[in-house]
């Protein structure tokens, strides 16, 4: 297995893309550091939210994640905006780095690393999920 630290440094700041979008930043994260193969999520080029929220409530790996009331090192995050999303829209993983943080891609930001607080800050709420 890679280290963490230093994995996060290597991808950190790469930019957003149609085919490198927040899932696909998952599958690679839990595949090099945990050793863990996930599916792929289909996501159009250009999803609206209630696309998204099919794409990530109504898979059939969903089954197999079980939902944890705080966040452990590995845990899959799915992310919502309160008010006009209630459901996931958004996925990261939860690293125990440098007092924790989730590591996701966005438009916006691209590849990062945001801590609990600056989650908070960006109007994200989240849930945490290991894979059984």
């Amino acid at each position: 297995m890679l280290d963490p630290a230093a994995y996060v440094s290597a991808i950190q700041g790469r930019p957003w893309s149609v085919g490198q979008h927040c899932w696909c930043l998952v599958q690679d994260v839990q595949r090099d550091l945990f050793g863990r193969g996930l599916p792929t999520v289909d996501i159009d080029d250009k999803p609206n939210a209630r696309e998204l929220v099919r794409a990530f409530h109504g898979h059939q790996e969903r089954a197999r994640w079980q939902q944890v009331p705080a966040p452990v090192h590995g845990a899959i995050v799915l992310m919502h905006r309160p008010g006009s999303h209630a459901r996931a829209i958004h996925a990261g993983v939860y690293l125990d780095l440098d007092g924790g943080g989730v590591l996701h891609a966005d438009e916006e930001a691209g590849v990062t690393f945001d801590d609990p607080a600056s989650l908070n800050l960006r109007n994200w709420r989240t849930e945490f999920y290991v894979p059984r």
